[in-house]
């Protein structure tokens, strides 16, 4: 590694953000110089950066997933040079736009990814997104939430599954409440959107952060961390919008046909979820059973049946 602290700087500029660090690690140039060279991340992608440890002293107490704040320059060579690297302030965290927070280095889907942040942060509501924020951008969930599985033998069984058949689910719930109740409020298309998003996270708890099954997978069922999971921002709500809270309890833990447990659904929005929720498993068993045979006739998969007919691979005329 050449000299990293004899980098010319001219017609550089100058930058500033708050990320979380993703990475780090001790680099030496030619004259033994230490680097620390840093992986700042966020929703549109990473940045990285060297500080030069002999000038700077880096701040203890600065982990993994951490918010930092970080500024310097950007030079010829395509390098950025920190002179300034420390934990962000609250103001600094609080001011950062709904998911922006997420690494998208950690995303094994990224298109997908990019549709779920564009979606959030087109919200209206503000204690939706508030709500969102307590509850996705958390350092202990946010990692199995966008590299677990929905399933392991099941539907969307690969990494970022569960991204991927959550914002299905609750994208077709709205498309449902759209075509029924078209004189349905926006606030409560948004909250039906909430709903579906978050409708299986308690699998956060059954997988590791690299979406691997955990103790929790064997001993736990998912649904019951679902509640859990939300407590944060379930509590915010309770404050500031308490109806919202109440409905997305509710369409979580109301009984589906021939449940032995919970109350009988009061509000469409927990039909809407469930019927989407068991398509999106449905559609991509159905594309997995035909993946490596014929496309049309019987497959199965496990103890499910599919037919696919023969005049689904005619094309129109």
């Amino acid at each position: 590694m050449k000299r990293l602290y004899n980098i010319p700087t001219h017609l550089s500029r100058t930058f500033t953000g708050t990320y979380r660090l993703t990475g780090r690690v001790v680099e030496f140039d030619n004259a033994k110089t230490p680097f620390l060279k840093l992986r700042l991340s966020d929703c549109v992608g990473d940045q990285i950066a060297m500080l030069n440890l002999s000038k700077t002293t880096v701040p203890e107490r600065i982990g993994h997933l951490d918010f930092v704040t970080a500024s310097g320059v950007k030079c010829l060579s395509g390098q950025f040079m920190l002179d300034e690297f420390r934990k962000a302030s609250r103001n600094e965290v609080t001011s950062m736009d709904t998911l922006q927070s997420l690494p998208r280095v950690y995303s094994p889907v990224p298109e997908v990814f990019d549709k779920l942040v564009t979606t959030v942060q087109s919200l209206q509501s503000e204690c939706l997104q508030a709500f969102l924020t307590r509850v996705l951008e958390r350092k202990d969930r946010l990692e199995a939430f966008l590299n677990a599985p929905a399933s392991v033998h099941y539907h969307h069984a690969y990494p970022g599954g569960l991204l991927e058949h959550s914002l299905n689910v609750a994208n077709n719930a709205v498309a449902m409440l759209r075509l029924n109740e078209p004189a349905m409020s926006r606030l409560m298309q948004e909250t039906c959107f909430v709903a579906g998003l978050l409708h299986d996270i308690g699998k956060t708890y059954t997988y590791d952060s690299k979406g691997k099954p955990n103790a929790a997978w064997k001993l736990c069922s998912h649904d019951a961390f679902t509640l859990e999971a939300c407590a944060y921002g379930l509590a915010y709500l309770d404050k500031h919008a308490p109806d919202l809270a109440i409905i997305l309890r509710h369409v979580w833990t109301c009984a589906s046909p021939g449940a032995r447990y919970g109350q009988k659904a009061a509000i469409t929005l927990a039909r809407y979820i469930r019927d989407a929720d068991g398509q999106s498993a449905m559609a991509d068993n159905q594309i997995r059973a035909f993946r490596t045979k014929s496309q049309w006739g019987f497959s199965r998969i496990g103890q499910n049946v599919f037919w696919r007919p023969e005049v689904s691979t005619l094309q129109p005329q």
